[in-house]
Order: C-alpha cells, then sequence, then structure tokens
C-alpha cells in the first residue's frame, strides 16, 4: 500500500514538470549558447591580441598596446548587453594579463585589466538584442545604417569607459613619472590616448562593418 500511495504521488509530481520541461529546455539551451558566445568572444580576444603582439610588436614603456582585442566585447555587448558585456570585458582583461602584462601592485593590475575591459562592456548601452526584433517582427529590423551608428557609438563609449580607467591608473600609480611643469591627469590621458586613440578608430570601423553581418547572422539562427 505504501508503495503505491508513493507511486501515485510520484506520478502526479511529474505532471507539471512535463508540463515545463520545454521551457525548461529551453531556457537551459539559451543559457548554454550564451556562455558559449561568451567563451567564444574571450578567445578571439585572446587570438587577436596575439596576432598584434606578433605582427605589431610595440608597447608602451608603463603598459598598453595596439590591438583589437575590445572588438569581439563589443560585438557581444551590442548583441546581449552591458551586463554580459562586463562579464566578457572582465574575463578578457585576465586573459590579456597573459601579453606581456605591466604590474606593480594588485590594485593598478585591477584597473589596468579587469576593470578596464570590463567598462569596454558598456558598449551594450547601446545593445540592438536579436530576440526582441524577433519579437516586433521583420518590419521592425534595424536598418543596416542604424546598426553602423549603433557600433560606433558603442566602440566610443565602451572605449572612453576603457581610457578612464588607465588615466585614473596612471594618475594613482605612475603620476611620479611625469615631468615637474606638466599635470599628472594630463600627462596620464596623452600617455593613455598614444595608444588607445588608434585602437578605438580600428574598432569603430571594423565594429561598423561587422556588427551588420554579425547581427544578421544571429537573427537568422535564433
Amino acid at each position: 500500500m505504501c508503495c503505491i500511495i508513493r507511486a501515485v504521488a510520484a506520478t502526479e509530481n511529474t505532471v507539471p514538470v512535463m508540463r515545463h520541461t520545454e521551457k525548461g529546455i529551453t531556457m537551459r539551451d539559451s543559457r548554454i549558447r550564451l556562455i558559449a558566445e561568451i567563451g567564444l568572444a574571450v578567445a578571439l580576444s585572446i587570438a587577436l591580441n596575439a596576432v598584434f603582439t606578433l605582427l605589431v610588436p610595440i608597447g608602451m614603456p608603463f603598459g598598453g598596446s595596439l590591438s583589437l582585442n575590445m572588438l569581439p566585447i563589443i560585438l557581444l555587448a551590442l548583441m546581449r548587453g552591458p551586463f554580459v558585456g562586463v562579464i566578457t570585458g572582465v574575463l578578457v582583461g585576465f586573459s590579456d594579463l597573459m601579453f606581456d602584462p605591466f604590474v606593480i601592485s594588485i590594485p593598478q593590475m585591477l584597473l589596468d585589466y579587469p576593470v578596464a575591459y570590463g567598462l569596454v562592456g558598456l558598449a551594450g548601452l547601446f545593445a540592438l538584442r536579436p530576440e526582441r526584433v524577433q519579437q516586433l517582427g521583420e518590419g521592425h529590423s534595424p536598418t543596416i545604417a542604424k546598426l553602423m551608428t549603433y557600433a560606433v557609438l558603442g566602440v566610443l563609449v565602451g572605449s572612453l569607459a576603457r581610457l578612464g580607467s588607465h588615466v585614473l591608473s596612471g594618475v594613482i600609480f605612475f603620476g611620479q613619472y611625469a615631468p615637474e611643469a606638466q599635470n599628472i591627469w594630463l600627462y596620464s590621458l596623452v600617455y593613455n590616448l598614444t595608444f588607445m586613440g588608434p585602437n578605438m578608430i580600428l574598432a569603430a570601423i571594423l565594429a561598423a562593418v561587422t556588427f551588420p553581418v554579425v547581427y544578421r547572422f544571429v537573427i537568422a539562427s535564433d
């Protein structure tokens, strides 16, 4: 009798579970896909950094170099939003420590790597989420011009936010290297613009070109 009661209870408990199975699988697959997208973005950032390190082996004396490793962070943030972008950026920041890092203390390391790259994910403030477009229908799909504009705006916001972190780090940890007659904030800004300026311009151009293509691909595969 006890076994029968347990069997009936188990059967009753499985009914609501079965009703939500399809939704549960969809949510699980969505999480798996998002994790895969973050992993791919981090891997692409590492690859781009490695390529630029080999092709353009020019680095600044206190850290900083030419690289396109911001591009995957920005593209993912533009599709998935700032939260995903910041997480991806933090991971890229830690991975960037593998490529000729310049570290004098833990606070400086945090500002110049995970925090700086995490702020790149703020490009997601201009996100055009594919799932939202799918809900509205094809008539609401953004034009190529809008996608390119949002891509450039995302690059500007993310790059300037990263620049701010580097400038702050320069003032706090490297201000003693500024010439006596020069303001340390100006010194840090000029120093970091030396590499961040070209990086921002390159990222803006490539993001404007690639984001419409990547966005259409994601729309088609979602």
